[in-house]
């Protein structure tokens, strides 16, 4: 490879579904009346996608590595891994993602590679695609997450209001196009203390060995203080860290980071006071670990800062940033 080449993002996809949930919907109905605890921690939002069967997921998964895989000029025989998750599978195991490996074609040489991380699953893809294309491990790396959590919240919780599905994706492989963002750092901070804080688990019923489908629960004893001591507070100085080895500030790069509500989205800004920072949040709401994605290839154009900082929290509790650079 010359000087000039560098492992970069060739091109970006996403997909979410046609079904709009907005604020006035009669499933938050139970919500509104009861106004249970943590309920103020989910503002802002707006309007939801809705998959119309969980199952869905796979397909907007498929339509996401379409998209990417065009923009990046490769067909399907180039591709020698793909990285991330369908969220919540249909399975424990295997994942979704190898029913999206057989429906784009991709060759018997693929390795599905599923990373059960949320909601850092693309960035973790992203990290790990990035280290073995540059072994030279690998050609081309496929990232792609999709999450059809609105089927999976009890909407007698809070953490359902903001709920909603997409699925974004990225090519990662050598270029030497200068207008091609490349991972140059990352940083992550694990406070692995708040284990079960978040969670996605079945449920016990009434009904004697009887479980729910898998659902995600903020637990009744630390999910509001994970969500207001990590979430809040540890993204913030973690992205400055990373900014500061490369002397860097908020003011050089452009922010895509996991969206929940307004108010994370307001502390996150405050603490890192990013150029530009770019969120869906009203339109799209939370899309776990498919918000980054979707957003990337959404909203790519409105980029315009050299430096994107890609920032995403995991249920451990963890938090994991991104810095990528063009010329």
């Amino acid at each position: 490879m010359g000087a000039d080449h560098h492992v970069a993002i060739l091109g970006q996809g996403y997909a979410v579904p046609d079904i709009v949930r907005g604020n006035d919907d009669p499933i938050f109905d139970w919500l509104k009346k009861h106004s249970p605890s943590g309920t103020d921690l989910f503002n802002g939002l707006k309007y939801r996608r809705v998959l119309p069967t969980a199952d869905g997921v796979i397909d907007i998964m498929t339509e996401a590595c379409k998209q990417a895989m065009d923009r990046a000029r490769i067909k399907a025989e180039d591709v020698d891994m793909i990285l991330g998750a369908g969220s919540v599978s249909d399975y424990i195991a295997p994942n979704d993602l190898a029913v999206v490996h057989h429906q784009l074609g991709l060759s018997a040489h693929c390795r599905v590679m599923p990373l059960n991380s949320d909601y850092s699953t693309f960035q973790d893809g992203v990290r790990l695609g990035t280290d073995l294309v540059r072994s030279n491990t690998l050609r081309h790396a496929l990232v792609v997450c999709g999450n059809n959590w609105t089927h999976h919240v009890d909407y007698h919780e809070p953490v359902s209001l903001a709920a909603s599905d997409g699925a974004g994706a990225v090519v990662l492989g050598y270029s030497s196009n200068p207008r091609h963002f490349r991972l140059i750092d990352w940083e992550n901070e694990t406070q692995s203390r708040w284990y079960g804080a978040f969670r996605m688990a079945a449920r016990p019923t009434p009904d004697k060995d009887r479980f729910t489908t898998p659902l995600m629960k903020l637990d009744d004893k630390t999910g509001q203080e994970a969500f207001k001591q990590f979430g809040l507070k540890v993204p913030g100085p973690l992205v400055q860290r990373l900014l500061s080895r490369h002397g860097l500030t908020g003011q050089d790069i452009t922010l895509i980071a996991h969206q929940t509500s307004k108010m994370v989205q307001d502390a996150w800004q405050a603490a890192i006071q990013p150029r530009h920072y770019i969120s869906t949040l009203e339109e799209f709401g939370d899309m776990v670990s498919s918000s980054v994605p979707v957003n990337l290839a959404k909203c790519h154009a409105e980029i315009h800062t050299r430096h994107l900082v890609l920032l995403g929290i995991g249920m451990e509790m963890h938090a994991t940033a991104l810095l990528l650079e063009r010329s």
